[in-house]
């Protein structure tokens, strides 16, 4: 194998591609990156068996080929040259040598055979939506998903598209963070649970844009096609909770608050908890046109109130600070429905119109 390519378009590719490489594994060739020289073409691929990401440029290939070279080490031989072009060619037993400019680096590579392929999807649905509303869809979830490996259903987010719809919805047992937005075709349903790692990484691929993404999905995998990469990633197999039981429930109180408010009053109130945050809740205190948040620890009291219409009923709630700040942080709105039944029941924060996004928070004692 022999091609001579760009260097920033090579470094721009492995940038992408090693999102995909494995970081500890028993299986060396899980640690590099795949390369493959065709007519006029370079194609990089990284895989860790759960995720991966195939990526090509154009280059002026002399002979093709392929090897699996160390992603570590070529993505640091890469970044560091100093020419605008690099030569790399494989010889014998994968001997790879890497020139440019003046410097030249001779590795060894390792046999391409035993680098697992990405899985070939032959897809039995797509839709199409836009870059940034998957984006802002991931980061405005993903962070209610499961951290433990006891249930593994939860250690991703469900995406279900219908009609004109897509819905994203991650739980972990404390909280539920949910978002819905509109797309532009009419789909036929589908549902299929997406690792919480692909899609952390998917939004670090994403632009801020309105160009489309392609979302492929089989059983087992769904795959990701832009223009510049594809992502491939396995789907978590089993059932989902049925989230809308927990948050399509009657609530008698429902209280208009300023979000930015709220949020400022949570945090300062969190500055006092030094320890363990689960022993420390911040509490609110709910009724007389006021929001009173208070937080106690070991090294102090702190207290603040917010001005709002709550009505005559007193309710008087305890809860993960971390929990609320993240959700709050996440409405997009400068005003929210609190939405409560009691003292022990789920707080629900929502829109004060429609119901594009729902946060759920489980109260704790205090």
């Amino acid at each position: 194998m022999k091609f001579l390519c760009s260097r920033n378009i090579l470094n721009d590719t492995l940038n992408i591609v090693s999102k995909a490489v494995s970081t500890h594994s028993s299986m060396a060739v899980l640690e590099g990156i795949l390369i493959k020289a065709t007519t006029g073409k370079i194609e990089i691929v990284a895989n860790d068996l759960e995720m991966g990401i195939e990526s090509s440029f154009e280059a002026d290939v002399k002979e093709e080929g392929q090897v699996v070279i160390n992603a570590k080490m070529f993505m640091n031989i890469i970044k560091n040259l100093s020419s605008d072009s690099v030569s790399i060619e494989v010889g014998d037993k994968f001997f790879t040598t890497i020139k440019s400019g003046n410097a030249k680096f001779e590795i060894m590579g390792l046999n391409p055979s035993e680098f697992p392929e990405l899985p070939i999807i032959n897809h039995d649905y797509s839709v199409a939506i836009s870059k940034n509303m998957l984006r802002d869809m991931i980061s405005r979830t993903v962070f209610s998903v499961y951290k433990k490996d006891d249930r593994p259903v939860l250690r991703g987010c469900l995406m279900e598209i219908e009609k004109n719809e897509i819905k994203m919805v991650a739980l972990d047992g404390y909280r539920l963070a949910f978002r819905k937005y509109n797309i532009e075709e009419d789909c036929e349903k589908k549902k299929f649970i997406i690792p919480e790692k692909s899609l952390s990484e998917l939004s670090k691929l994403l632009k801020d844009e309105d160009e489309k993404i392609m979302i492929n999905a089989t059983a087992k995998h769904a795959v990701f096609i832009d223009d510049n990469y594809k992502l491939v990633t396995r789907l978590i197999e089993g059932e989902y909770m049925n989230y809308e039981a927990l948050i399509k429930s009657d609530f008698p109180h429902n209280i208009e608050c300023p979000v930015s408010e709220l949020m400022n009053s949570v945090y300062r109130a969190s500055l006092i908890v030094i320890n363990d945050i689960t022993k420390c809740p911040v509490k609110m205190k709910i009724g007389g046109d006021n929001i009173n948040v208070s937080c106690e620890t070991s090294i102090g009291f702190v207290d603040d109130n917010i001005t709002v219409t709550t009505g005559d009923e007193e309710i008087v709630m305890g809860f993960n600070s971390t929990f609320i700040l993240e959700a709050l942080r996440a409405c997009d709105d400068e005003r929210v429905i609190l939405k409560i039944k009691g003292s022990k029941e789920p707080l629900i924060i929502a829109p004060t119109q429609g119901d594009d996004f729902i946060y759920l928070v489980l109260p704790v004692k205090i």
